[in-house]
């Protein structure tokens, strides 16, 4: 039946679809290229699925690529062009420096840090690296970069926040907490959902908690992949001191621990985390808990565990190399229950004599499930409409304006920054401030506060200019999201602000020059901020292009000041 008009009914249909990145090395562990998805087939269960969607991913360099050379810039004025090659997947290292030993007899934290950074000196050109360091904290030392210098900087003895020579409070903050891992690995899943692709996350570490909370998974997992041995609960294991020993059922069990690693592994797979833990114990006689909870965690998650080596260098080189190229196929699950139950994947290959990695299981959960307290107070400052930042976790812009997210050059733009005087806060600013998402989820939370006494901003003013590379795709109104937000030298969010602008139709640009789109933006910012992050979004496309500069500016001119110099580089 036809309504009224003669235009159709849409029906909105939501389909859940499993993604996999299955990674094929052959028998010399080198990478296996040129399969097509007619060599796949997937099964769930033991019971087999159609694949919907099929790409190959090559880690090898474009030989044709040439770095643009970015124009002479006015102070405070920067772009987004990318000056070096950037290829393969984004690439994550934890420095677990709380489960390190450091003694007389075993120092394990001076040989990974010298070859960490040995590493880092000679990683592959063209690899985006992020770099976490757990410690008296959890924090980022340094923002996705392919940069060398940038990273090896984590280095330098002088610089706070920095990877430590020596780190010997790991008693103190954590060593024997069980769940502590899980929790880092369940935000890092966090921070890097709604980045797209595949992502690798490498972690150093001595050891873990020796009482880690394995479930009965390793048995199931082991029957339907036929990788039995090191994920058996075999007589005095630790599975099976810990009653794990495959007669339960292959559900999460109702320890608190238990549930924190499923959490951790969730959260990985939602966001395509492969994990690549390193023991940096070097050589030993005996496998230990790390090498146990290693190998759980980089099954269920795609990547590989490496322990019982004194090379950590060439471990992290292998795991750079291993998780580059692969192939990403995804499937729609014939059982469309959420009954939490576990799902059981396998990847087989119609050729033989090929390894494959990719994450062996998952959860139905219910995506629409009640939120946890703490989600439910992020939704709540986050889903305001008169809010300024209307982005949900897990989104793309969401993502790419994380502190130390990876810059995005999608959208290709220029931005000039002009920084006022520090000032009190007015009341005025004072009440916007509490508006934000930062401020009313850490301080606020969902009781009404007082007014707080004022703080020291600064008023900067972001003057944008967008290559405008979508114009003829979009031949009417063409809207830009322009966003931004200010960290502090923590990496905590200060505060953020979030824009859209149209550009009318018919605004022609003078003959032989690109079109472009300008907007300014203005922004009150904490005076203890470190650093600006921007981004601009297509809204008809999601095209992100997104930059990070660091506080303060060369140039401290005010925007009166600033008005009069050029708005535009020179054609």
């Amino acid at each position: 039946m036809m309504p009224s008009g003669n235009k159709p009914y849409t029906i909105p249909v939501t389909v859940r679809r499993v993604v996999l990145d299955v990674v094929v090395t052959d028998s010399s562990d080198n990478a296996v290229t040129g399969l097509t998805q007619k060599d796949f087939s997937v099964s769930e269960d033991n019971k087999q699925q159609s694949i919907k969607s099929f790409e190959t991913y090559d880690f090898a360099p474009t030989k044709e690529y040439v770095a643009p050379k970015p124009p002479d810039l006015p102070p405070d004025t920067f772009m987004n062009v990318a000056t070096t090659q950037e290829r393969g997947p984004l690439y994550v290292i934890v420095y677990d420096a709380v489960h390190m030993r450091h003694n007389d007899i075993e120092d394990d934290q001076i040989i990974a840090r010298k070859q960490l950074a040995q590493f880092m000196a000679s990683k592959p050109a063209g690899t985006r690296f992020a770099l976490f360091l757990l410690a008296e904290d959890f924090h980022l030392v340094q923002g996705f970069t392919t940069d060398p210098q940038q990273l090896l900087a984590a280095f330098d003895n002088h610089k706070k926040g920095g990877v430590p020579l020596y780190f010997l409070y790991g008693s103190n903050y954590g060593a024997a907490d069980v769940d502590l891992p899980y929790e880092v690995m369940a935000f890092l899943g966090h921070y890097l959902e709604g980045l797209p692709g595949r992502k690798n996350l490498i972690w150093m570490s001595s050891e873990f908690p020796a009482t880690v909370p394995m479930f009965a998974v390793q048995n199931t997992i082991a029957t339907a992949t036929g990788t039995a041995g090191s994920m058996s609960a075999s007589a005095g294991s630790p599975f099976q001191a810990q009653g794990f020993d495959g007669s339960a059922p292959t559900t999460m069990g109702d320890t608190w621990s238990v549930k924190v690693m499923r959490k951790a592994i969730d959260a990985l797979n939602a966001a395509q985390v492969s994990v690549y833990p390193i023991d940096v114990g070097g050589l030993k006689p005996e496998l230990n808990g790390i090498d146990t909870a290693a190998d759980h965690i980089a099954g269920a998650t795609g990547g590989h565990a490496y322990y019982n080596t004194n090379d950590f260098a060439a471990a992290m080189q292998d795991a750079t190399k291993n998780g580059s190229s692969y192939y990403e196929l995804s499937y729609s699950p014939t059982n469309t229950a959420m009954d939490l139950k576990m799902r059981k994947i396998k990847v087989a290959l119609d050729k033989k004599g090929y390894h494959l990695q990719y994450r062996q299981y998952y959860y139905a959960e219910d995506p629409d499930a009640p939120l946890y307290n703490s989600e439910k107070k992020i939704a709540a400052a986050l889903a305001r409409e008169d809010h300024p930042v209307a982005h949900q976790p897990g989104d793309s812009l969401f993502a790419y304006m994380e502190h130390g997210a990876p810059i995005d050059h999608d959208i290709v733009f220029r931005a000039r920054f002009h920084a006022g005087p520090v000032a009190m806060a007015t009341p005025a600013q004072m009440a916007n401030l509490i508006e934000q998402p930062a401020y009313w989820v850490a301080r606020k939370q969902d009781k009404p506060v007082k007014m707080p006494p004022p703080i020291p901003l600064r008023t900067y003013t972001i003057d944008y200019l967008v290559l405008d590379q979508v114009a003829g795709v979009h031949p009417g109104n063409q809207v830009l999201e322009f966003a931004a937000c200010a960290y502090d030298s923590s990496g905590h969010m200060l505060n953020g602000l979030s824009q859209n602008a149209a550009r009318q139709q018919g605004q022609a640009q003078p003959a032989g020059q690109e079109k472009y789109f300008r907007a300014a933006q203005s922004f009150d910012v904490p005076n203890t901020a470190a650093w600006l992050r921007v981004a601009v979004r297509d809204v008809n496309t999601d095209q992100i292009g997104t930059m990070e500069i660091p506080l303060p500016l060369a140039d401290a001119a005010t925007p009166a000041q600033a008005a009069s110099a050029p708005s535009a580089p020179s054609q």
